[in-house]
């Protein structure tokens, strides 16, 4: 509950040293109380020690066992023997690191130090009386002459009152105990640097302002670990500091009022503080604390109402202070607004390998032979602290045999100690909530967040949406990328639970995941109507088999909505689908991915209403049916990977947004486009032999960029007037293609092209191109690394950016007509050429170390810059060229020009 204000070592806060005939009835007593008033565990001799025991024996161990002594030096103080054999136990401990507090009462602390006055008397009688203890005299006098070098207080009557007197001794002690380190962990792996970012976000040199910072993350990770290490940190900054553990629980069991009193008593050093309501404890809050700077931590938070009665706006505390929030549940940081929030991550490799290693053998060295499972234990884990000591902690001491059992058993049932910290999350969501969150554990965690939201609205109406955004803010699910995460624990949590729900019987299970469960509902037929769900991946299977079944095995399974089957060789078709399943007019998505026992793809006539139909990497995949190419409302159509198929069939797809044929490498022809489509927008053909982009390639009408990467030789037959988007073109590594218009016109309109560009991008690459304006629709041309190009002819006006670098075989002439004096007036033209010299073609003079350029006696007039320079490693020019005058560039640079 609230921190321990005792370390281990320690059973008492305060030891009380006072000569009872003077003070035990008056100041002692009061300063007694008050230090018990503010919950201060403090010794005092008559209530300590039962009769029968020896009184110094008794004393000095209490004084041992005490973290600060407090001695009443008072008038009579020194003539007590007894006092003064305690003072020097006291001054001895605090070479220990007791800390000695003096309390000067109605005693001038010079008297004390020199033994005058009452304190010289004294001294004076016991030289008579221990004549003969020469030695215990002496530590006498060293005792008082320390004690009173120390810092301290100093009472006179008159000159303050009382009880204020005894109120700043106690707010000392309490700060004090206060800034005692909390116990943090065993084996603090990976902290440093995640405190070092808390403290950034607590700013704690900013005094005039209340910051409220969140700690968030799943269960498990150590936020109540890192958030105690941020505690000792900083503690001492603070007037009053409070660590609040395990709100969560506490809460549920005794209520909001008894944390409320708890913190106040805390941070207000008041005991027996008694409320009527949490509101009355959130209003005493926010008047008692606003003069205060506090460090307040709340751990494990999981209802707005503990923030709202407990730290309902940050000016309930005085300036400088800071709270910390520990939570599972990020939505409880959004709604309280606080802006300032770390996510615990888990640990990486290294430092789980490292945790487990001081978990398993308390040393961070190990002998070999344990390597193999100590990194298949940290692959287990994925990083969670919570997991890594669990295990390392139950296998303390056991052999490498008794280690390797052990992780079998944890991959089939986990570990009750972890599940029961994970749970935690899951039995705060509500029913719905849990459904879904089973639901993505046991059947499609890493699936596209869009295809979960399709899959399971049928199942939760159109709360999908907000029910994942809940299983994201409890930290039970992450979505990246659009692909639904979850913690390879958490997962095991979610499907240990559907196991325990009927662990003997699979098909009396709701969701079915395990190969083994569903082969043997399927082979004995003993599926039940509770099945909603069934998700089987057979290929993380180590063979290949053919699943043997019963084909009416569908048949009791009469809610079964979600059938998804990866890799599944059946060793017969189904003689019944459920009602559920039949309803294929109204299917939306149909996903064969991956399938590489499918050959061929059949009639889905029937599937009027499908939107997206993808069978990629079917490497199996041989043939595809007519229909598939007149599915008016298919917007997605994917055959990505499909290596052994050589046709495709035509396609009248209208509503087609997205086509992806790309490493098809049997695929030579490109499907006929039997009318307009408007909507495919770009295309990419990657990794085709294909021979061909017919005629019928002009009616994708709104195509704007077309990449081809590795396609081999290529013959494009369509006219770029029907094309009037088109502006981008990519071609790599495209050995050769040919464009042709018509076959009337190939002679004279026709070019034959050869490249071996490794990078095309709105540009244009060939060995000989006969060019017109209507190609360049962007006014770019980049025929870089092209080693073949000999010759460009009509070149079009529009020419905005040229970039011939590396191609050695481009001919003088075609670089002479990139120059001429129609283009230069066009104004605004950018060149790259080749050459590891200055080329013949171009005018120059060259004197020591300066050269001078002529562009045929006329310097372009809208040319605004000429940089010669090394580009990408490539030999040329020096850098640093200077314009000046008509035309004339200068070299600036004191390298030689080659």
């Amino acid at each position: 509950m609230a921190a321990t204000t005792r370390s281990p070592a320690s059973i008492y806060d305060v030891f009380l040293s006072f000569r009872g005939l003077d003070t035990r009835h008056g100041f002692t007593g009061n300063l007694y109380k008050a230090l018990d008033d503010r919950g201060i565990y403090t010794f005092i001799d008559d209530q300590e020690l039962p009769r029968g025991d020896e009184i110094t024996p008794a004393l000095s161990k209490a004084i041992q066992e005490s973290r600060i002594a407090i001695t009443v030096l008072s008038q009579n103080y020194a003539s007590s023997s007894f006092c003064l054999d305690e003072l020097v136990t006291v001054l001895l401990c605090k070479r220990k690191g007791l800390l000695v507090i003096p309390v000067f009462y109605n005693v001038d602390p010079s008297d004390v130090r020199q033994q005058k006055g009452s304190y010289g008397e004294a001294m004076a009688k016991h030289q008579k009386r221990f004549k003969a203890k020469k030695e215990k005299l002496q530590k006498w006098r060293m005792a008082l002459h320390q004690v009173a070098d120390l810092s301290g207080y100093h009472f006179k009557d008159g000159d303050a009152y009382e009880y204020k007197f005894i109120q700043s001794i106690v707010e000392q002690v309490s700060r004090e105990i206060n800034r005692t380190p909390l116990h943090v962990a065993d084996y603090p792996v990976g902290l440093g640097s995640q405190v070092i970012e808390v403290r950034k976000l607590l700013d704690v040199g900013s005094h005039d302002v209340v910051h409220i910072i969140g700690i968030h993350g799943m269960g498990g990770l150590g936020k109540t670990t890192l958030a105690l290490a941020v505690y000792n940190l900083i503690a001492l900054h603070f007037d009053e500091s409070c660590f609040l553990q395990n709100v969560r629980e506490e809460s549920n069991k005794h209520g909001l009022k008894h944390l409320q009193s708890i913190i106040l008593s805390k941070l207000l050093g008041e005991k027996d503080i008694n409320l009527t309501s949490w509101q009355e404890g959130a209003s005493m809050i926010q008047h008692r604390l606003q003069r205060k700077k506090v460090l307040l931590i709340l751990d494990d938070v999981d209802k707005r109402q503990q923030l709202k009665a407990i730290v309902g706006r940050p000016d309930w505390f005085g300036p400088g202070s800071r709270v910390i929030i520990t939570t599972r549940d990020k939505h409880i940081l959004k709604y309280h607004e606080v802006e300032r929030t770390y996510e615990v991550k888990v640990l990486n490799q290294s430092a789980a390998l490292q945790l487990l290693k001081w978990n398993a053998f308390k040393r961070e060295k190990n002998d070999p032979s344990y390597e193999d499972v100590l990194n298949r234990v940290v692959t287990y884990a994925s990083g969670l602290p919570l997991a890594l000591e669990i295990i390392g902690s139950n296998l303390f001491g056991k052999t490498v045999a008794e280690w390797e059992s052990a992780m079998e058993h944890y991959k089939r049932i986990p570990s009750d100690e972890i599940l029961e910290i994970l749970k935690v999350s899951f039995d705060a969501l509500g029913e719905e909530q849990k459904n879904v969150f089973l639901d993505i554990a046991c059947c499609l965690k890493g699936c596209k967040l869009t295809e979960v939201e399709h899959m399971l609205r049928g199942l939760y109406d159109n709360c999908m949406k907000h029910h994942i955004d809940v299983l994201v803010d409890k930290s039970l699910t992450k979505v990246r990328h659009g692909i639904v995460e979850m913690h390879d624990l958490i997962q095991d949590m979610g499907r240990e639970i559907e196991r325990q729900r009927s662990p003997e019987e699979p098909g009396k299970r709701k969701r079915l995941w395990s190969p083994k469960d569903i082969i043997q509902v399927l082979k004995h037929n003993t599926g039940t109507s509770k099945i909603e769900i069934i998700y089987v991946d057979f290929s993380i299977s180590d063979k290949e088999e053919t699943v043997e079944w019963n084909e009416n095995a569908f048949m009791k399974m009469e809610n079964l909505k979600i059938l998804i089957i990866r890799n599944g060789k059946f060793s017969k078709g189904p003689n019944y689908f459920p009602q559920g399943l039949r309803k294929l007019g109204h299917l939306t998505v149909l996903k064969f991915d991956w399938c590489k026992f499918l050959t061929q793809i059949p009639d889905v006539s029937d599937l009027p209403n499908l939107r997206e139909l993808s069978f990629q990497w079917c490497e199996s995949l041989v043939a595809v049916d007519d229909s598939i190419g007149f599915l008016n409302k298919l917007k997605k159509l994917n055959a990505y990977g499909c290596r052994k198929l050589t046709s495709f069939p035509p396609l009248h797809l209208t509503s087609l947004e997205t086509l992806e044929l790309s490493h098809c490498s049997s695929l030579e022809y490109f499907p006929e486009i039997l009318g307009e489509m408007e909507n495919i927008e770009r295309l990419d053909l990657h990794g085709l032999p294909i021979k061909e982009l017919p005629f019928s390639f002009q009616n994708l009408i709104g195509l704007q960029q077309l990449s081809m990467f590795g396609c081999g030789i290529v013959q494009l037959r369509c006219s770029l007037a029907m094309m009037p988007k088109l502006s981008a073109f990519k071609f790599v590594n495209c050995n050769r293609w040919q464009w042709v218009e018509s076959e009337e016109a190939e002679e004279k309109v026709g070019s034959i092209i050869s490249s071996e560009a490794r990078f095309w991008t709105h540009s244009f690459s060939a060995k000989n191109c006969n060019l017109c304006d209507d190609f360049f629709l962007t006014g770019s041309l980049n025929v870089s690394h092209c080693k073949h190009l000999q010759e460009i002819r009509g070149i079009p006006q529009n020419l905005r950016l040229f970039n011939a670098r590396n191609c050695a075989s481009l001919t003088s002439s075609s670089k002479s007509m990139l120059l001429n004096q129609e283009l230069h007036e066009a104004g605004g033209t950018q060149f790259v050429f080749p050459g590891t010299r200055i080329p013949e073609w171009l005018d120059h003079q060259s004197s020591g170390h300066s050269s001078s350029f002529w562009f045929r006696n006329k310097f372009p007039p809208k040319l605004l810059c000429l940089l010669i320079a090394p580009v990408l490693g490539d030999s040329g020019f020096s850098r640093g060229f200077l314009l000046q005058g008509e035309g004339q560039v200068h070299s600036t640079s004191n390298e030689e020009i080659v």
